[in-house]
């Protein structure tokens, strides 16, 4: 079940806060995206059946930055199912993956249905077909949406989160 409102804007705001210059020194960059990232899944629908009821599956790198603090996260809930991390090869197809962690130094996203593909994207500008990308403005992290992919994808995105979107296109 989707949390109320005023708690999902909190929780939300609170992710874009640590960002600030005095949070900042207390919380890592890689805990950031992967509370972004986890956020980001608790805030999209995928589409029926689902491919694993238990489980939503977030597909990193092994050479990412980001596996080790999302894999702190394994076992969170995400609405009925629990968060899980797997290890995968960069370019692989994602085969199991709900949620697939790429960088912007691939020319293309791969596009699944059913995968929300994040971009670690830094400053570099988002890969074609990605679904959201995490972009560094300054010393702030934000996220920017290409509705088209995800609607590609057949992933719904909260308004909640497109809100709160540094662009949606």
């Amino acid at each position: 079940m989707r949390a109320p409102l005023p708690a999902a804007r909190a929780a939300i705001a609170a992710l874009l806060l640590a960002s600030s210059t005095g949070a900042r020194a207390q919380v890592d960059a890689d805990t950031l995206k992967a509370a972004f990232v986890y956020n980001f899944a608790l805030y999209a629908t995928w589409p029926a059946p689902a491919r694993n009821t238990a489980e939503i599956t977030v597909c990193v790198p092994a050479r990412s930055t980001l596996a080790t603090a999302l894999g702190e996260l394994a076992g969170k809930p995400v609405d009925a199912r629990k968060l899980a991390v797997r290890d995968v090869d960069a370019y692989a197809p994602g085969d199991g993956c709900d949620v697939r962690i790429i960088d912007a130094h691939i020319a293309a996203a791969p596009m699944e249905r059913g995968v929300l593909t994040v971009c670690d994207c830094g400053e570099t500008p988002a890969p074609q077909g990605g679904i959201i990308a995490l972009v560094r403005e300054g010393t702030r992290l934000r996220f920017d949406v290409d509705l088209a992919a995800a609607d590609a994808a057949r992933i719904t995105l909260s308004s909640k989160l497109l809100h709160l979107a540094r662009t949606t296109r």
